[in-house]
């Protein structure tokens, strides 16, 4: 025996009607997104702290280097300190942006970090190395400072980074910072 067309019908709306009141929210849909843990949040922000401090090397470097004080004695040995430093700062912010999954559900809501801005730096060599040095122990604190806030993982991870730059500082120090 033939089904009712009408039978049919009533069917039919039955499986439809579900899917038509859920899409029938109109602009409620398309809510904000949602935020970022906020481990997330600091995540983002010991990134932004690294990559400042990798500009602030990377223009020291450029002013020894190609800068009116280039070319003095000390500057070789003064570069390549620098050079080494920069290095680990580099490794530093390789490590924390692999812990950055852009799209995943923990990140949602983020937006892409911007570029750092280009830093004033002192002209002066000693001037530089105090600066640097000012600079990486300010980073240390709030790195450590971080950690009782973020998982364990990057906990361990934002407490090496914070151990790194305090050694920094007497480096600099040593090569001619006050």
């Amino acid at each position: 025996m033939a089904a009712d067309p009408g039978r049919r019908a009533v069917l039919a709306a039955t499986a439809v009607l579900p899917l038509l009141v859920a899409g029938c929210r109109g602009t409620q849909a398309l809510q904000a997104p949602p935020q970022p843990a906020p481990d997330v949040s600091r995540l983002r922000g010991a990134i932004r702290a690294e990559e400042q401090t990798v500009a602030r090397y990377q223009g020291a470097v450029r002013l020894l280097r190609d800068g009116p004080a280039a070319g003095t004695g000390s500057q070789p040995a003064t570069i390549a300190t620098l050079a080494g430093l920069l290095a680990e700062h580099q490794e530093h912010l390789r490590q924390l942006r692999k812990r950055l999954v852009p799209g995943s559900p923990l990140a949602a809501g983020s937006a892409p970090l911007a570029a750092p801005a280009r830093p004033a730096l002192p002209a002066t060599t000693r001037a530089l190395l105090s600066y640097l040095g000012r600079a990486e122990q300010a980073a240390s604190d709030w790195q450590f400072g971080q950690v009782p806030h973020v998982p364990a993982s990057l906990a361990q991870l934002l407490a090496s980074i914070s151990a790194s730059e305090a050694t920094h500082v007497p480096v600099l120090r040593a090569a001619g910072g006050a």
